[in-house]
Formats: structure tokens, sequence, C-alpha cells
């Protein structure tokens, strides 16, 4: 074997004597100097200087075993990442993922990581963010998708991706009145100050959800007081709620996804600067990571990051999605 070649001439280098090498080696001193002869005519130079003792490596057999040595480490990494793969051929992973993760990410994580792990049996439980802790700690689930915004000392995270939060205005609202929204999209978000906001209808996420959590403190720092507020329990039904005309919302560009045509709300920021949510995955602080769980992981942020789906609408996108959105007239009256 071609391997072998490459180990013997390093334990001989190693040691600088083919009689000491062969015994390490559990073969005989002939066989190990007819393998070093025939590898030497074979590549047409002398790896050893024989003249001398010890044993020298010649410049030839300095670079034969640079390289040898390159080699030799990539098979032995290449022999732990299949061994690794052999001893997780059957097992278990059970997912904590609040809706979004669920309807945005999971679709474009999972097939991925069934491929490299078939023998996997995979788990789901979806709700708020906030009760992953306990089921993290009980062991009830291995990992959790969730945010930062209220991080527990229980718990390790290892961060996913960061998206700031926007304002998603139904375009009947008073707040845009006398507002040129021609050109709206993410390329071109209007701008309204927190006082603008104040008295206004709200649809929102419920504070002890994760993102919810993080958008309340936001509105709380901004002393954004709204009139009434409807509470949902996911960010798709709070933003097509919101872009139907039922009320303002925040969120992440994300949500642009959720975009129906006959809903596209009117995206704006604050004029007080950009609040941020945070995501990563979760898992308990002294857990040690296995194989499979490290592997999950590195996908989601490599599939988050990179795949075009999971990246919010471009403006091009946005602009087709308005043109077939109806006129102001066409929603829910605020009172």
């Amino acid at each position: 074997m071609i391997y072998s070649k490459y180990h013997y001439v390093a334990k001989v280098a190693s040691l600088r004597s083919i009689s000491k090498a062969a015994q390490e080696l559990y073969i005989s001193q002939p066989a190990l100097t007819r393998v070093i002869s025939n590898l030497e005519k074979e590549l047409g130079v002398t790896l050893f200087n024989r003249s001398v003792i010890p044993l020298q490596l010649t410049y030839a057999g300095e670079r034969y075993l640079e390289e040898a040595k390159r080699v030799l480490s990539i098979d032995e990494s290449l022999r732990k990442e299949l061994q690794e793969i052999s001893e997780v051929k059957r097992g278990n992973l059970s997912i904590g993922a609040n809706y979004a993760a669920s309807a945005l990410w999971l679709p474009h994580i999972l097939p991925v990581f069934r491929k490299e792990y078939p023998g996997i049996k995979i788990s789901i439980s979806q709700q708020t963010s906030p009760l992953f802790e306990s089921d993290l700690l009980k062991g009830n689930i291995d990992l959790a998708f969730t945010t930062q915004s209220a991080p527990s000392k229980n718990l390790s995270y290892t961060y996913i991706s960061s998206a700031r939060l926007l304002a998603f205005i139904p375009r009947n609202s008073p707040v845009l009145r006398g507002r040129d929204i021609t050109y709206n999209s993410l390329d071109n978000i209007l701008t309204v100050t927190p006082e603008e906001l104040c008295g206004q209808e709200f649809v929102l996420l419920h504070p002890t959800d994760g993102l919810g959590y993080t958008i309340s403190k936001m509105m709380e720092e901004n002393r954004i007081h709204p009139s009434h507020v409807l509470y949902v329990p996911n960010i798709v039904a709070c933003y097509r709620l919101a872009a139907s005309g039922l009320g303002i919302t925040f969120s992440t560009p994300y949500s642009t996804r959720y975009t129906l045509p006959n809903a596209v709300p009117v995206i704006a920021q604050l004029s007080t600067g950009a609040a941020y949510e945070k995501n990563a995955i979760a898992y308990p602080k002294e857990k040690v990571l296995s194989t499979v769980e490290k592997r999950f992981i590195s996908i989601a942020q490599q599939k988050i990051a990179k795949h075009p789906l999971l990246q919010p609408l471009s403006g091009s996108q946005w602009n087709q999605l308005c043109s077939t959105s109806p006129g102001p007239n066409d929603f829910y009256e605020f009172s």
C-alpha cells in the first residue's frame, strides 16, 4: 500500500535506524530494507544516506518525508471522520423550534442533514423560545432555536444570525397619510418617529416569546404606547394580520418572505436607531456536543447565511408584490 510506504519512511527517519524501525513496525529488517530500496528505485532518488551511522535523510528524503507526513495527517483525519460517521449511523436528535424556525429555516436545513445522517431519527418540538430552557435542561430536547434577547445563565448559545427590527405598517394606517410610499421597499425604507406610532393599533407577538420580548423592550425604551394590542402566537400570523390592515407590527426583514400579494405592508424604521434580534441555537451549559449536534449547528449556520430563499425579499421582488396590492380603502378601517 502507498500508505505503508509513507509510514515506513517516516518511522525509519524518526528512529534513524532500519533495524529499530523494523522492530516497531513488526516486520523483518530484510523486508523493510526491500521496501525502502524498491521505493528509491521507483522514485529514482536516494532517500537515506546509508554511509553514515545513524542514517540520515538526503535532501530528496527530507522532501519525501515532508509530504509523507502531510499525507499521513490527512489519512488520520479522514479515518477519524469516517469512524465518527460509522458510530452515528443510528440515533435520535430532538430539535426545539419556534414557528419562524419551523416554517422558514428547517425546510432548508433538515434535507441536508438527513442526507448526511439518514439513520438519525429527528423529532421537532414547536413552542415559544422561553419554554425551551426547561426542556433542554430536562433532556427532553437536544438543541433549540431561540433568540438571545434574554440569555439564560444555564444555557450556551451558538450564534446563527441577526436581523434588525423594522416596523411593518398597513397601507391604511393614519401614520402614512401624506407620505410618498410609491417606491417603498427594503432598499427604500420609510423613517418614522416613535411619537407617530403612539396611539396606534398594533399586532404583536406576546412579550413572553423571545422576539416578542425584544420588541416589547424596544417599544418601552422608545415610549411607544399603543391604543390597542392584538397579541398573536406566531410571527407569520402577526405579520400577515398587520399587513392586511389590523395594525402595525415589528418584525425582522425575514418576515417579508411571508408576504401575500394582496397584503403588502409599508416598511419603516425608527428615527431613534435600530434594534436587533439575535438568533442562536441553545443547549445546556455543561453539555458536550456530539458530532451529530455539531454538524446540525454547522449546517444551520451555512444555510441561514447563504440560502437565497432564507434572505429578505429584494427590492424588485417587493415591488412586484406591491403592484398587485389593494389600495387603502380595501382594508379594515382603523377607529
